[in-house]
């Protein structure tokens, strides 16, 4: 029996993998005192472990969530920069 004789089940399955992608993405947050590289190391574990099908989107995720968390860090390193100038 192929996967197409059972849509309901792959149907599952695909939702299954998206929302295992989305609570893996959600996890990549930077957390309170790590350093930018080791965020950077653990995001690219994150990506070379990731599958196949999710790949793709999950990459292009990844990549903004990244984008956000420098843009993030440069903010906070502005705002220590202002308050020692101050």
């Amino acid at each position: 029996m192929s996967n197409t004789d059972r849509p309901e089940e792959n149907l599952q399955e695909i939702r299954r993998q998206i929302d295992d992608a989305k609570r893996e993405y959600d996890a990549l947050d930077m957390k309170p005192g790590e350093s930018l590289r080791d965020f950077e190391y653990r995001v690219k574990r994150h990506s070379d472990g990731a599958t196949s099908a999710t790949t793709p989107l999950l990459s292009l995720k990844v990549a903004e969530k990244v984008q956000c968390q420098l843009l993030e860090q440069d903010a906070r390193d502005a705002e220590e920069q202002l308050k020692k100038n101050s």
